[in-house]
């Protein structure tokens, strides 16, 4: 009897042991699980330290790729990195495995090794045939008609349609350009040749493509040749205003008369709740001045205040915050862009230029038309360098409604002001006795924060200086080249707008005009409602592009000030 519990004994002792084993090993495992789940994220902006051991000793070989991706972009030519990785999940390796490899091959020619690098591209081409990193591999590969056709769309296929039209001339290389990539450098020079010396004659469906693309370039004159005897206003695109557009033109007509009654019925029948984020903004704010101007001033404190709840951003938010004499609700923290999973994981990746290769192939070469698409597009656009295109894009995605929320709408501001050229802007901001951010302001709306912008009438650079005034300024004349330097060109603009402030008496409103149209046309203008209605005056200016600009500045500044609150 004895034996027999001493033997039960002993198993429920073994048995227990065992559980208690294998219950430290599930809360092991689950520990381990719950670490991995909790590492932080891999981004451009981690520490080196992290992300070299990540690329050595992280259990998942896609997080050790990634690591290995962001290193090879901060560390080119880094071959070691990129070799001998397993490929991963089979999502996870459709987008990343391709990019190793295009990486890898560039380091090899780089490097000088061409027969290792043609093998390379050889191979991912055979790997990932439909992966956008395959166009570059066509393209090194010399297969320009297969590249056409596979990527129409991809940056590698209209390099390659360029190359075609200037070696080969005909029409091939000019209207692949004027349907997927009318904006690529050299393409007006291409779509010209195709249209007037082709290889054979070209459907009139194909010449108003060529006239379109050359008009899209800003060439009217190229494009009427192209079309022969048809009339180019048959072509170009008719720019119609839309129903809330001329709504808004007859509430101002009666803001204008001072009819504010009529006024605030107007701009309340515009449906505020309904409108994009900057028009909403507007009609609240002349809401609250036209019921402030009829002695209704608790109900005009209540819009604004509203308004500046809702939308704490740009002209009209300064404009009600100045009228409330209180600062407005610190911007929600920035939420989550638009952009599709894949796009958003090579953007964190810091994989700008493969992010916007697998769009421009996704989208075939189609316009952003859409608020989520202009969105898209901009910030895509501004992450490979192109501020002219991209900063419009996130502006009509503003206009447009893009944004829903309010974590978005700062989200979307942050993108739309960036803090490009900030350390040239801010040394020549208060070398003047600016505020920085106000010259920021005036550098994004005169330039997109671009340093070789040309006007059509000769300003040049980051503050669009004329040749003759930017020479008055510096005491000697200057080059284009000379002015297209950020550092002069933002030391030259500051002084020159410290001197319109100086010549209005420090009033920000005549100086910014003054900047856009000239001293002299802002002293012939009426300024009677400077004092007390300056949102009025704004309005009254007879220039219908100063009048605009006037208030984009002073939002910019206004946002600009709004963001540096959110980033404290």
């Amino acid at each position: 009897m004895e034996q027999k519990s001493l033997a039960a004994f002993n198993q429920r002792g073994v048995l227990g042991l065992t559980g208690i084993a294998l219950g430290t090993a599930f809360a092991l495992a689950a520990l381990q699980q719950l670490l991995l789940a909790t590492r932080p994220s891999l981004t451009a902006a981690s520490k080196p330290i992290f992300l070299n051991r990540s690329a050595r000793l992280d259990p998942d070989p896609i997080r050790r790729r990634e690591a290995r991706l962001i290193l090879a972009t901060q560390q080119p030519n880094q071959l070691d990195l990129l070799r001998g990785q397993g490929w991963g999940r089979q999502g996870e390796s459709q987008l990343l495995a391709p990019i190793s490899l295009k990486l890898e091959a560039l380091a090899l020619a780089h490097g000088g090794q061409e027969a290792a690098a043609q093998k390379q591209w050889q191979y991912l081409v055979s790997q990932f045939p439909k992966a956008p990193p395959s166009a570059d591999g066509l393209y090194a590969l010399g297969q320009a008609k297969e590249l056409l056709q596979r990527f129409p769309a991809h940056p590698a296929a209209l390099a390659a349609a360029l190359k075609w039209q200037q070696k080969k001339a005909g029409s091939l290389g000019g209207l692949h350009l004027a349907r997927y990539g009318k904006r690529w450098p050299g393409a007006a020079a291409a779509m010209a040749e195709a249209c007037m010396k082709p290889e054979r004659a070209l459907a009139k469906s194909e010449k108003t493509l060529l006239a379109t693309g050359l008009l899209a370039q800003g060439d009217r004159a190229a494009a009427q040749r192209c079309l022969g005897k048809t009339k180019i206003e048959q072509i170009e695109p008719k720019e119609q205003l839309s129903a809330s557009t001329k709504a808004w033109e007859r509430s101002r007509e009666l803001l204008l008369k001072r009819q504010w009654a009529r006024a605030y019925n107007s701009l309340s029948q515009l449906q505020p709740n309904k409108q994009s984020p900057p028009i909403a903004a507007r009609s609240r704010f002349w809401m609250g001045l036209s019921a402030w101007q009829q002695g209704q001033k608790d109900r005009a404190r209540a819009i604004w205040q509203n308004q500046l709840r809702q939308y704490p951003f740009g002209y009209y938010a300064w404009r009600a915050s100045v009228r409330l004499a209180e600062k407005p609700p610190l911007p929600a923290q920035s939420g989550p862009g638009p952009l599709p999973a894949p796009l958003a994981k090579l953007r964190g990746l810091g994989l700008h230029t493969e992010a916007w290769e697998h769009w421009r192939t996704w989208r075939l070469g189609r316009a952003a038309v859409t608020p989520t698409n202009l969105w898209q597009e901009g910030q895509l656009r501004l992450a490979v360098g192109d501020r002219w295109l991209g900063l419009a894009q996130l502006d009509s995605a503003a206009l447009e409604g893009a944004a829903g929320s309010k974590a978005q709408q700062a989200l979307l501001e942050q993108q739309r002001h960036p803090l490009t050229y900030g350390q040239e802007l801010g040394t020549a901001a208060r070398r003047a006795g600016l505020d920085p951010l106000l010259l920021q302001g005036v550098a994004r709306q005169e330039s997109r924060l671009n340093t070789t912008v040309r006007s059509p009438a000769g300003a040049v650079g980051l503050l669009q200086l004329m040749p003759a005034t930017a020479a008055e300024l510096a005491g000697e004349p200057l080059t284009t080249a000379a002015l297209e330097e950020a550092n002069l060109n933002a030391r030259l603009g500051g002084s020159y707008l410290k001197q319109m402030l100086g010549e209005f008496g420090g009033n920000i409103f005549l100086a910014v005009a003054s900047y856009n149209a000239g001293p002299g046309a802002v002293k012939s203008w009426p300024n009677n409602n400077l004092q007390d209605l300056p949102e009025l005056w704004v309005e009254q200016i007879p220039y219908p592009e100063t009048r605009i600009y006037v208030k984009s500045v002073l939002g910019n500044y206004f946002s600009y000030q709004q963001l540096s609150r959110q980033r404290i």
